[in-house]
C-alpha cells in the first residue's frame, strides 16, 4: 500500500482543457447540467491565430433540465435563441483579449506644496510638517489601494481568462467562445462547483489539478501503518507528510510550466502579429512613394511638354 501511495503521489496529472478551432465569426461552445445556486467557471486561454481577440459567454439556462438527447438540446437552445426562457437567465460575456495585457500605473499628481510663511514660529513649524507628513501618507495609502485594485483586474500574460457565474434556475448552461474576424485555436475549460469544489479566495470553481490532488491526499490520508507490517505509526506519518509536500511542489511546478508555455505562446504569436504589421506598413509606405513619385514625374514632364509657352 505505501508503494502504491507513493506512485499515485509522484505520477504526474493529466487534466487537459479541450482544444477547439473556432473558425471566422463561428461559434464554440460547451453545455453542461447546472444546478439551481450551484457556481460555474468558464476559463479560456487562445493559443493561436491571427488575432488573439475572441468573445466569452458564460450563460443559462439555455434548455430544460430534463433534456437528455442531443437532438433535444439542440432543439431547445434553438427555441431560446428565438426568444424562449427555462428559468431566470443568467449571462456573463467578455471580451478576451491575449495581446494587449499590460497595464501601468498612473501616480497622482504631485500636490502643491504649503507655502511656508515668513517669520514662522515653532509651534506653526511643527504643525506644517505633521501636515505634510499626513499627506505624504494618505498619497501612499491611496498609491498603494490603486495599484492593487488594479493589478486584480490584470493578467499576466500565461495566465487563462476565467469567469464564474452563480445559476439563478436550473437547466443546462453553455460556455461559448465567438471568434473575431480571423480563425483561431483556443483552449476551454466549464467547471461546476457541485463537482470540483469552489474557492472563495480565487472566486472561481477549484481547477481539476487541484481536484486531483486534493482527491490524492485524501487518498494518502485513509491509508494507515496498519496496513503495513513492520512499519512504525512515527516512521509513516514523516513519511506521508513528506510525500504530500512532494505532490504539492510537483502541482506547482507543473502550473508554472503551463504558465510559461502559455506566455511563451502568447508573446511569439505577439511578435509575429508586429512584424506582419510592420510590413505590411512599410509595404503600403513604398506604394504611396511609388505613387507620389509618378504622379510628380507626370506633372514634371507635362510641364517641360509645354516648354514653348513656359519659355514666353
Amino acid at each position: 500500500a505505501a508503494v502504491l501511495c507513493l506512485q499515485a503521489c509522484i505520477s504526474p496529472i493529466l487534466s487537459l482543457p479541450m482544444q477547439v478551432t473556432v473558425n471566422q465569426r463561428a461559434v464554440e461552445c460547451l453545455y453542461d447540467k447546472v444546478e439551481k445556486d450551484e457556481q460555474v467557471t468558464m476559463s479560456v486561454f487562445i493559443l493561436s491565430g491571427p488575432e488573439l481577440k475572441a468573445m466569452a459567454t458564460l450563460e443559462g439556462p439555455v434548455a430544460p433540465l430534463d433534456v437528455d438527447s442531443g437532438s433535444a438540446l439542440l432543439d431547445a437552445t434553438e427555441r431560446f435563441r428565438r426568444g424562449e426562457r427555462f428559468g431566470e437567465h443568467t449571462i456573463m460575456e467578455s471580451k478576451v483579449d491575449f495581446e494587449h495585457l499590460q497595464a501601468s500605473f498612473e501616480s497622482e499628481d504631485d500636490e502643491e506644496e504649503e507655502e511656508i510663511p515668513e517669520n514662522e514660529g515653532a509651534a506653526a513649524r511643527r504643525e506644517r510638517v505633521q501636515r505634510a507628513r499626513a499627506k505624504a501618507r494618505e498619497r501612499r495609502q491611496r498609491e498603494q489601494a490603486r495599484q492593487e485594485d488594479t493589478q486584480q483586474k490584470i493578467r499576466s500574460a500565461g495566465e487563462t481568462f476565467q469567469t464564474t457565474i452563480q445559476a439563478k434556475s436550473a437547466g443546462w448552461y453553455r460556455a461559448c467562445v465567438r471568434g473575431t474576424w480571423y480563425q483561431i485555436v483556443a483552449e476551454m475549460e466549464m467547471r461546476k462547483s457541485s463537482e470540483f469544489g469552489f474557492d472563495k479566495k480565487t472566486g472561481h470553481v477549484v481547477s481539476y489539478d487541484d481536484k486531483a490532488m486534493k482527491e490524492q491526499e485524501k487518498k494518502m490520508a485513509e491509508d494507515t501503518a496498519s496496513q503495513e507490517e513492520g512499519v512504525e505509526d512515527k516512521d509513516f506519518e514523516s513519511t506521508r507528510a513528506q510525500l504530500g509536500r512532494l505532490r504539492r511542489l510537483l502541482n506547482e511546478i507543473e502550473k508554472k510550466q503551463t504558465k510559461e508555455r502559455h506566455r511563451l505562446m502568447v508573446h511569439k504569436a505577439t511578435n509575429e502579429h508586429s512584424h506582419s504589421r510592420m510590413v505590411l506598413s512599410s509595404l503600403l509606405e513604398t506604394v504611396v512613394y511609388m505613387v507620389i513619385t509618378g504622379f510628380q514625374v507626370y506633372i514634371i514632364r507635362k510641364w517641360f511638354s509645354g516648354a514653348p509657352i513656359l519659355g514666353r
